[in-house]
């Protein structure tokens, strides 16, 4: 039973609205596994990364998709342009994690920290861009930069928020991993996400809004 067939209202029912949440984002991250090694991983990592997103932002607006149904064919539409627009900047934190190594110790590792620190937090927002908004991949780069930058306090928040978590289930509670991440960093970046589209300039964000 969700809560959506429970007969109550008021503060009972958000919290039948709230207990909904564990088992959803369970059974969505498993399904993100599926999705990752349904593309043998390295390719399978974007779409099903996109298609988690797409139903995260689906159930925080209160529709009821089909998640199975609906999970896959997000993965088949995303497959191959999510190459482009998510796993390659996925595979340049590489290059950051190689410029940090090696600018240890100089007075660079300063910069390149700041430099990586601001690309992962608009690389944080665009999976949440790209099931937000049917656009191409410079546009996705261009709205997920102006997310990050139009409010820095909540972007803040949001990563310090995310890295604690993911901490606390690594080193407190690994077993919820398989269960819990990344769907818990989805919803949360989702929901913060989708506060700052509604103050975005409107010809940034409406021309490519998906349904």
């Amino acid at each position: 039973m969700t809560s959506k067939d429970v007969p109550v209202g008021g503060r009972f029912a958000r919290l039948y609205r709230l207990l909904d949440w564990p088992p959803r984002l369970a059974g969505l991250n498993l399904l993100w596994l599926a999705g990752v090694l349904a593309g043998g991983v390295v390719a399978g990592l974007s779409p099903a990364t996109v298609a988690l997103f797409a139903l995260v932002r689906d159930y925080q607006r209160g529709r009821h998709p089909r998640p199975w149904r609906d999970f896959w064919r997000h993965w088949r539409a995303e497959f191959a342009r999510a190459q482009l627009r998510l796993g390659l900047p996925l595979l340049t934190v590489w290059v950051f994690a190689f410029y940090l190594l090696a600018a240890r110790g100089t007075p660079l590792a300063g910069a390149v920290a700041v430099l990586a620190v601001v690309y992962l937090a608009v690389l944080a927002y665009l999976p949440a861009v790209l099931a937000h908004f049917d656009v191409p991949a410079t546009a996705a780069w261009r709205i997920a930069a102006l997310t990050a930058a139009k409010a820095p306090l909540w972007t803040v928040g949001l990563g310090a928020t995310v890295v604690v978590l993911v901490a606390a289930m690594l080193v407190a509670v690994p077993v919820a991993v398989p269960f819990f991440l990344p769907s818990v960093p989805a919803a949360l970046i989702t929901l913060v996400a989708a506060r700052i589209f509604d103050v975005l300039p409107a010809p940034v964000t409406r021309a490519g809004e998906a349904e």
